[in-house]
């Protein structure tokens, strides 16, 4: 229901921006649904799975920068990251307790700044189609696999994710097809379509054994990018969170070669800018940054600079 409080908000909306962002971003899906008008169309297509611009640039190899977030309980900081740019939102749900009732809070945040939303599941949820779905659900364009160990892991998640013929996926009126309600000359028929077409599907590398199946794993048409997850890797290779030693430094260097190598798209995490000029020039097309780390590195920065300073006055 529209209610007069949010026509009002609107209004306001419209005397600071313009008014042909009367319903903004954020409300895309009901003044696409309800208004049918050639506009309102377009704005739906624009930032949603009808839209396809996210997955284009993954299968493309096109530089994407994705931004990690675990904070679930503030949708803020996610909206100022779709301000600045970032190409999409990595809503972290294996290293939280997030729920899919929370991750649709971020959601919604990065949606209304025009930033779509990928989501990374928990460990061995691969195994239940229905637990994944809920972040389909809620508004994700995509799932991430953790600590992905063969073919046969990344098929359960095509499942998951992708509509018949292709997975198994079940239809509903939900939120990425605007529940259902009608635009003019868009049938569910082409709604499912475009969903298959532009549904992301990801994993992770993080030990020995996905290493070793790699080949395997790159062998499946639906995969969009493989991210190398460091942290994990490290672990594996017996130096404990120390993913810039030089055997895990080379061993990814070996697992981005091979990816790029079959045409594929890799990733790989920046924790700063040096790190991702590193990787960038190693061939990774996908670079993700934990949100956390930007305001921790930018707090160690100011505190730093302030603390010379009152040094140098001290003298």
């Amino acid at each position: 229901m529209i209610t007069q409080r949010m026509m009002i908000h609107y209004a306001m909306w419209s005397i600071r921006t313009g008014p042909e962002l009367l319903f903004p971003r954020s409300a895309r899906h009901f003044s696409s649904s309800c208004l049918c008008a050639k506009h309102n169309e377009d704005r739906f297509h624009e930032y949603s799975l009808h839209n396809g611009s996210l997955r284009k640039r993954l299968r493309e190899g096109t530089p994407t920068i994705g931004a990690i977030t675990m904070s679930y309980g503030d949708t803020d900081h996610v909206e100022m990251l779709g301000l600045l740019g970032y190409d999409f939102l990595w809503a972290d749900s294996e290293h939280s307790s997030a729920s899919p009732e929370s991750i649709q809070r971020l959601i919604l945040a990065a949606e209304g700044r025009g930033m779509p939303t990928i989501v990374r599941i928990g460990y061995g949820y691969q195994n239940i189609i229905g637990h994944v779905q809920k972040y389909l659900v809620s508004g994700a364009q995509g799932i991430i696999l953790p600590q992905c160990e063969s073919k046969a892991d990344v098929l359960k998640i095509v499942d998951a994710v992708k509509f018949p013929p292709i997975g198994k996926r079940g239809l509903a009126a939900e939120r990425w097809n605007a529940w259902g309600l009608g635009i003019e000359g868009d049938t569910m028929r082409d709604r499912l379509r475009k969903c298959n077409e532009n549904s992301i599907i990801a994993v992770a590398i993080e030990n020995r054994k996905g290493i070793n199946a790699l080949d395997e794993i790159l062998e499946v048409e639906h995969l969009d990018f493989i991210f190398v997850a460091p942290m994990d890797l490290s672990v594996d290779l017996g130096y404990e969170g120390n993913f810039r030693h030089p055997e895990v430094t080379k061993t990814i260097e070996e697992i981005g070669n091979k990816i790029t190598s079959k045409g594929r798209t890799a990733g790989m995490l920046a924790i700063n800018s040096e790190d991702y000029v590193y990787w960038r020039e190693r061939g990774f097309q996908v670079m993700c940054c934990w949100a956390q780390y930007l305001f921790l590195n930018g707090a160690k920065d100011f505190m730093k600079s302030t603390s010379d300073f009152e040094e140098k006055t001290d003298t």
